[in-house]
């Protein structure tokens, strides 16, 4: 029995330690191709984490709106050290003394999701180290025949020179908005209203998971 049980022990130890090297093989491979200026895999890796978010639960202190807007996110194009991504977001409201009333515009939710995108882009995406992010936030609206329709009422690109020398938790989204080069006109109401897009720089991602050719 004793014997046996060294087997079993001795097994598991060996599996766990192949896993985690052929884990850390992976993971040298993905900075490797980063460094080398492989766009795909920029474009993988970024696809990757926000799958993880989009079936992840807010972080504590996040709220469910927002995250929400979080998740979904989508990744436009990328290059060598920089991407650029879509959201949208609405205005919030909530029911007092009977009446639907709104407690934030939807620029102000635009500009909470666009802080919130860019520090978790910079920041939270293993294996990546990107020098430049840019959110486009849409917001709806109806056109002439009342069709709803999504138009940019916010565009913000980071760079990390200026990101790193902030402090995000000491600071508003507006203001951290306010360090980039952002583009936002607020209506009569601080609504936001529709603006023009800069052209998107880089390549559109492709379906490839990381893993897939790495190595």
């Amino acid at each position: 029995m004793i014997v046996v049980g060294s087997v079993v022990v001795l097994a598991i130890f060996l599996a766990v330690g192949w896993a985690v090297a052929t884990e850390m093989f992976q993971q040298r491979s993905w900075r490797r191709r980063v460094e080398s200026g492989d766009v795909q895999i920029v474009a993988a890796l970024i696809e990757e984490s926000l799958g993880a978010w989009r079936i992840a639960r807010p972080p504590r202190g996040t709220p469910a709106n927002l995250w929400a807007g979080v998740q979904g996110a989508q990744l436009l194009a990328v290059t060598e050290d920089a991407a650029t991504l879509s959201a949208s977001a609405e205005g919030e409201f909530r029911t007092d003394e009977g009446r639907r009333v709104q407690v934030a515009t939807a620029l102000e939710e635009a500009t909470a999701l666009a802080a919130k995108l860019i520090d978790m882009m910079l920041y939270d995406v293993p294996n990546l180290r990107l020098g430049r992010v840019r959110v486009d936030v849409y917001s709806t609206f109806m056109d002439e025949g009342g069709v709803p329709v999504q138009r940019p009422i916010l565009s913000s690109a980071a760079g990390r020179a200026v990101a790193d020398a902030l402090s995000w938790e000491a600071m508003t989204p507006a203001e951290v908005l306010g360090r980039f080069e952002t583009k936002w006109e607020p209506g009569p109401a601080g609504q936001g209203t529709p603006i023009p897009l800069d052209p998107v720089e880089g390549e559109a991602p492709k379906t490839r998971a990381p893993a897939e050719g790495a190595g």
